[in-house]
This record gives structure tokens, C-alpha cells and sequence, in this order.
């Protein structure tokens, strides 16, 4: 380094990692390297002995001479001294270092929707990457899925590669884990959530998303069990705000006439509200954890009522006073003053579709078309599309927007507003390459298809499954 200062150079080594590879060592510290163990002679006489390193090495040193600034000692280069190439990651090729750089120049940047100035994603998530062999493959194989999907190679031949050995490795750290042979479930957990958005990333419709978010859960629950010493403080925040993000917004994917499975339970949902109390803010949740927290008591109501085995269930008076409760709540709820005009457009997104959300719940009970019931899904379908309007398709919020666009999408019968969310999330494709956002553009269009007695967010799972496409919005 010392090389380069007394060259005049000013050069960045580290600007980007796939560039490592090429970047040879100065030639002044290569040098003194060598000169460190060697003698050197005044004597008009040179030394008639010479080193066996010296005879072995051919040395192409003429003189030596010192800087008077500096003392520092400049020569022309010993060939073959040191390595000609520095390597970060050892047992990985040139591949490794390419997908590395588009992880942390794009795919990170993607995963995070900008909320906050330090991306969890970068600082949380690549510092753990370098200490697990596991988790190094899982954020490659994530990096590669992301870039298969931008050049629109889904046979991507890498990407298959990586995904196949990212499995593998993430399959025998379970049973390891199952065994008893490996205790700390932190590395497993992470590698679970990141293999959720991996599926984001390439677009996956067979619902495999699903069983990486079981697998998260089970982790999660052990993890939590330990002592809270264990892991950094920053870190399971963020570990809870990603599991919290990714289950509820996932659970718009199930069947509520068929299943209630819920993704969030008791614990995990106060765990979670903890992180409200300090008005956290995150580069997944942005400032709405408080809505998202809702999604679990709205699924469980509008559940109840469509198990129903009557066509016209009739509302208990829990029933009526847990949905007024909800509304309540989500009308009462604001974004925080201290975010950006961007999170704050992003959070009434948000409060509009939890609107959309909870009224469609009440699908199973009579109503008359152009009556009020209708008007409030309207409005807030409306409002939504207000919101969405002033904010730019390709600021990195919309990153986070998949599930109040694919709710308030599926309230939507005017055809104008059709098309200027088709529009949106094609300039979101075009901007993010993230394949969820393709998937969700898939079945809005699915959905608008259907019947309007069809339509809504409760009505997306049986679209889902009547085109094939099981994904989640996260």
C-alpha cells in the first residue's frame, strides 16, 4: 500500500470485488519482502556464496536505493516471491467473485426497499456469509437466481448449479442440526429466510417459498428459546422483522376456506411487537410492522366465517366487535414522522390495502352491489391507486409493494386502472429484475379474468391454483 502512496497512485483496490482477482501486489512491497531476509553487500567484493533462493530465483534486482522522504526502499520487481493474486475466497473460482459482486452491487440493493440508510442485507448478512460455508452458498445461489431472471434465462445453466448445491447444503445443515450435531440454529435460520427470497428472486411458482418458511418458523422458535446474549441485538431484530415480513404476507396464499394455518404464532407476534415500541423502521417492513401484525387477526376472522357450513353465516357479537375493532386500528394507524416522503407513500399503500383486505373478509355475508359495503372497497381500491400514482415505479420502496398491489389489484374492475398497474409493475420488472413482481403481474391478470363475484384478495389462492402459480408477495 505503502507502494502505491510513494507512486503518486490513488487507487481504490476494493471498488469492486470481481476486480480482486487481477490486482497485483506493488512492486516496492514485493521487494522488500524479499529483501527482508537478505543481506546486502557494500564490498567492492560480492559474496561468492549466494543464497539458494537467490540461485533458485533468478532475481532480476539491480540495486536498491532509499527514498530520503521515507526510507522506503524501491527496485524493480522479484518475480515469483509472493503470489501474483490475492484471493478473498478461498476453494472458489472467478464465478464465486462475479456473482459475489452482483450480490452486493445489485441483488442487495433489490432485497432491501431503502427505509433506512444501512442495508441489513449488506451489513447483517454478508459479514455472516464469510463465516459459514452454508450461508456463503446461499447468498451466491440467491445472486445467481436474481441475475438468471434479469437476462431472462431460466434454464441458466450457473443459477441451476448453485440452486442445486445451495439445497443440498442447506438440507444436510437441517439434519445435522436434527441430530444433535450442530446447536446454534442462527446460521440455518438465516440460510432459510434467504432462501425465501431466493424463490422471490427467481420467480418460483411451485409454492417452494412455503417450506423454507416452515423450516424459518421451526428455527426461529429455537433461536428465540436461547439467551438473548447469543446473537447481536441489531441482528435478531432484523432476523424477526424478515421472518414477520415474510410470513404475513404470505399468508394471502392460503386457502382460509380450507386451512388455518397461520405462519405467525402467539410468541413470534410479540416478539415482533417489541421492535414497535421503538418505532422501529425497516428495510422490510418499512414503518407499517404495525399493519402487517394485523394480517394474522384478519386472516383468523375472515377463516371463521367462510368455514361457515350455511351460505349466509350470521356475525356473533365477537365477531362484529373484533372487525370494528380492526377497522379501528387500521384507520387510527399513521406512518412515523421521521421517515421519507417515499416510506411515508409506501405506509398509506399499505393502510389502504389492510382497508381493501379487511372488508373483503366479509365476502360470505349478503350485500347489494352499489350498496355501502361496496363503496368502501372502492374507495380505499382508489385511494390506493392515488398513492401508488405519486410515487415513482422504480424508487427501491416498490420493492416491498408486491402485497397491497396484488390486494388492491385483485379489488380492481376499471380497466384504465388495470392497465396503469400493468404498466407499473413492468416498469418495476424492467427496474428490479426480481421475478415475484413478473408472477404477481401473471396473476393479476389471472384474476381479472374472473367473475367480479371472484374478485378480491380472499379470492387469490383460487386463482393461484387454477393457473398454477403458488408464490409469495414477499
Amino acid at each position: 500500500m505503502q507502494g502505491f502512496a510513494a507512486d503518486g497512485q490513488d487507487s481504490d483496490i476494493l471498488q469492486s470485488v470481481d476486480e480482486i482477482d487481477a490486482i497485483e501486489m506493488p512492486r516496492a512491497a514485493t521487494a522488500i519482502s524479499f529483501i527482508s531476509n537478505q543481506s546486502l553487500h557494500t564490498s567492492d567484493q560480492p559474496d561468492e556464496t549466494p543464497s539458494p533462493n537467490l540461485t533458485d530465483r533468478r532475481p532480476s534486482i539491480a540495486s536498491y536505493a532509499s527514498h530520503g522522504d521515507g526510507g522506503l526502499i524501491s527496485s524493480m520487481a522479484v518475480e515469483n516471491v509472493l503470489p501474483r493474486h490475492l484471493s478473498m475466497l478461498p476453494g472458489h473460482d472467478s464465478e464465486s467473485y462475479q456473482l459475489l459482486s452482483h450480490y452486493l452491487a445489485n441483488t442487495a440493493d433489490c432485497m432491501a426497499n431503502g427505509s433506512t440508510p444501512i442495508n441489513p442485507f449488506l451489513v447483517q448478512i454478508v459479514p455472516l456469509a464469510f463465516t459459514s460455508d452454508l450461508l456463503l452458498q446461499l447468498v451466491l445461489t440467491q445472486s445467481a437466481a436474481h441475475r438468471a431472471f434479469r437476462h431472462r434465462d431460466e434454464s441458466d445453466a450457473i443459477a441451476n448449479r448453485h440452486y442445486t448445491k445451495a439445497l443440498q447444503l442447506f438440507r444436510r445443515g437441517v439434519t445435522e442440526f436434527i441430530e444433535g450435531k450442530e446447536s446454534n440454529p442462527l446460521m440455518l435460520l438465516v440460510g432459510a429466510l434467504v432462501m425465501c427470497f431466493t424463490e422471490t428472486a427467481k420467480g418460483d411458482v411451485n409454492g417452494t417459498v412455503f417450506d423454507h418458511l416452515s423450516a424459518a418458523h421451526s428455527l426461529l422458535v429455537k433461536l428465540l428459546e436461547q439467551s438473548d446474549a447469543t446473537v447481536p441485538r441489531d441482528l435478531k431484530d432484523f432476523v424477526i422483522e424478515y421472518y414477520t415480513y415474510t410470513a404475513t404476507v404470505s399468508m394471502i396464499s392460503i386457502d382460509a376456506r380450507f386451512s388455518g394455518q397461520l405462519f405467525l404464532n402467539f410468541d413470534l407476534e410479540q416478539r415482533a411487537r417489541h421492535l414497535l415500541a421503538s418505532q422501529y423502521v425497516g428495510n422490510l417492513c418499512g414503518c407499517w410492522l404495525e399493519l402487517l401484525l394485523l394480517i394474522p387477526c384478519i386472516f383468523d376472522l375472515g377463516r371463521q366465517w367462510m368455514m361457515e357450513d350455511s351460505q349466509a353465516p350470521v356475525p356473533t357479537a365477537d365477531d362484529i366487535a373484533m372487525f370494528a375493532s380492526l377497522q379501528a386500528q387500521i384507520l387510527r394507524w399513521s406512518p412515523y414522522p421521521s421517515v421519507t416522503p417515499e416510506v411515508h407513500l409506501a405506509g398509506l399503500i399499505f393502510q389502504q390495502a389492510m382497508l381493501a383486505y379487511l372488508y373483503m373478509s366479509l365476502q360470505g355475508f349478503r350485500y347489494t352491489p352499489d350498496g355501502m359495503y361496496q363503496g368502501l372497497i372502492n374507495a380505499a381500491a382508489t385511494e390506493a391507486m392515488v398513492y401508488l400514482d405519486e410515487l415513482s415505479p422504480t424508487v427501491r420502496i416498490n420493492s416491498g409493494l408486491c402485497w397491497p398491489i396484488a390486494v388492491v389489484g385483485s379489488c380492481l374492475t376499471d380497466s384504465e386502472q388495470q392497465d396503469s398497474l400493468k404498466r407499473r409493475l413492468n416498469a418495476m420488472v424492467d427496474k428490479f429484475g426480481l421475478g415475484n413482481m413478473q408472477r404477481t403481474l401473471l396473476l393479476l391478470e389471472a384474476m381479472w379474468q374472473r367473475p367480479v363475484a371472484e374478485s378480491g384478495p380472499w379470492n387469490i389462492c383460487q386463482a393461484m391454483q387454477q393457473n398454477q402459480i403458488w408464490i409469495s408477495f414477499a
